[in-house]
């Protein structure tokens, strides 16, 4: 079926039910030939336009309805194969649901149309234990393989496995596991199992405008002898493994600040830890905030670091999205100021990570810190 976007853009469908993998390729030729308007008179053969395979794993169907409206906002220099999968191990039957699109439009200076495809499959029973023997027919050759997990991290490592088994580079967000302590350590764990395969996380890009403001005092002198860190997240929160945004952000100044994870360093609550710079003690407490209706539970609300008496810096998140308001307290003095970020959709967090696919050394160096700090508190 053909539907007419706006001008010079067109949307071709097919679906399916119990279908064979040879015939979801025949029919996305079919689809790419039909955008082409072969038969007329005129009208050339479509090309497909595809930079990378991205495999999404969709916990559900509302889950994969929304991986494929962020897929359609991706940047046009983005184009790709997509595969969108919903498993269902535990279906009665054995079977493979397709639903294919293709989205052709004319590209400047190409005279056939370019499509970019995109493949929903619902897989049940035993079909569903063999993700990788599902998916590895259906990948564009010689293209670098991205694997988009969205959600929580499943229980069963075997999913897990099946799901990254030809990847060059796996994207998750880490604010949506249920235990962001434990999630980021099996993260942590995959990178040292194989460490050919590059790791992405959406919450680390959430924290790109905390990471540049307080880089600015970071860099000026006296802030490396940092004796106080208080941070507070959104209700939902109150310990410091509970929430991703803390612990990746803690990860980064350990790094910043050449911290290192005391043993036994948590106090009771799990909202406390102490850590060592050059010698001297840091302590970290981190706590719930309640002023923050509407926002995501864990998602960071301030940050404040103190070098005893001598100065203060604080970073909290603004009543308007678009700004972090900043307090810096120094010699008697203080001076406040509104600093405007940029604030990214899921799209643009998830264009940024499929534009990478080498290691993001200040991620996993983040990473190893943070899951470092989160098992000194546990």
């Amino acid at each position: 079926m053909a539907q007419s976007l706006d001008e010079g853009r067109t949307a071709l469908t097919w679906s399916g039910r119990a279908v064979e993998l040879d015939r979801i390729e025949e029919e996305l030729v079919r689809l790419r030939y039909e955008a082409g308007g072969a038969g007329q008179e005129g009208k050339p053969f479509a090309i497909r336009t595809s930079f990378l395979n991205l495999v999404v794993h969709a916990a559900d169907e509302e889950s994969a309805r929304h991986a494929s409206q962020v897929i359609a906002a991706l940047p046009s220099y983005h184009p790709s194969r997509s595969l969108i999968m919903v498993a269902r191990p535990s279906a009665d039957e054995s079977r493979i649901d397709a639903e294919l699109s293709a989205h052709c439009h004319i590209a400047p200076g190409v005279e056939p149309q370019v499509c970019c495809e995109e493949v929903r499959l619902r897989v049940s029973g035993q079909a569903a234990d063999h993700l990788h023997s599902v998916i590895e027919p259906l990948l564009v050759s010689d293209l670098p393989v991205y694997v988009w997990w969205t959600g929580e991290l499943p229980r069963n490592p075997h999913l897990f496995e099946e799901m990254i088994g030809a990847s060059d580079r796996v994207i998750v967000d880490s604010g949506e596991f249920e235990s962001p302590a434990a999630g980021l350590a099996r993260l942590m764990k995959l990178r040292a199992e194989r460490r050919g395969l590059s790791v992405g996380d959406l919450a680390w890009n959430r924290l790109a405008p905390w990471r540049q403001v307080l880089s600015q005092w970071l860099e000026a002198p006296g802030f490396e002898s940092v004796t106080n860190v208080d941070m507070t997240a959104a209700l939902g929160a109150g310990a410091v493994a509970q929430s991703s945004q803390v612990l990746l952000l803690l990860g980064w100044l350990a790094g910043r600040l050449d911290w290192r994870v005391q043993e036994e360093s948590g106090r009771p609550g799990g909202g406390a830890a102490t850590v060592r710079a050059g010698g001297k003690t840091v302590e970290i407490t981190a706590a719930e905030s309640k002023g923050c209706a509407g926002l995501t539970p864990g998602w960071l609300v301030s940050v404040a670091l103190a070098r005893g008496a001598a100065g203060r810096v604080s970073v909290r998140r603004d009543e308007d999205p678009l700004h972090l308001a900043v307090r810096v307290e120094e010699a008697g003095s203080a001076h406040d100021e509104r600093i405007r970020t940029e604030e990214c959709s899921e799209a643009e967090m998830l264009s940024r990570e499929l534009e990478r696919l080498g290691h993001d050394e200040a991620y996993e160096g983040a990473l190893r810190r943070a899951v470092e700090i989160a098992g000194g508190i546990s």
